[in-house]
């Protein structure tokens, strides 16, 4: 039997509720970005990051490149993370494919459903959210799952 795999799933952090360009160019409120600072800055050691994907959206981009900065993690943007682009399934599909040492940075409700079917209970994942998944040959097991403050 293979070793899992350990992933994560970040929802991006607190957001403003509209702006001038539509939901894409939302961008993240100094309060969510303080705390995910602070979240991310608390587990930059313990995160196994090599690389970083992103939803396009300027909120999940601001908060991708905060989590790089904190881990040194290289970063690039997917398509496939945009809000209601893909399903849970294909969101674990693509961290399966992308490999160990993945964060995606993306949005609820594909987010939070992953995080479902990984937990197999229901889950709360709020805004600036840290999921570790264990991928392993045919299952998705929740490690552990933090929250900012």
């Amino acid at each position: 039997m293979k070793k899992p795999v350990r992933i994560y799933l970040v929802r991006h952090a607190k957001a403003e509720r509209a702006a001038a360009g539509g939901d894409a160019a939302r961008r993240l409120t100094p309060e969510g970005r303080a705390r995910f600072f602070a979240l991310a800055g608390e587990l930059a050691q313990e995160l196994e990051l090599g690389r970083i994907l992103t939803s396009p959206f300027a909120r999940a981009r601001e908060t991708a490149e905060i989590l790089a900065a904190a881990t040194g993690a290289s970063l690039e943007e997917d398509p496939d993370l945009a809000s209601g682009r893909s399903t849970a399934h294909e969101l674990l599909a693509l961290a399966r494919r992308a490999g160990a040492g993945v964060a995606l940075v993306g949005h609820n409700p594909e987010m939070a459903e992953a995080v479902v079917l990984a937990a197999g209970r229901e889950a709360k994942v709020k805004p600036g959210t840290i999921v570790a998944v264990e991928l392993h040959e045919r299952a998705a097991k929740l490690a552990w799952m933090e929250a900012p403050e």
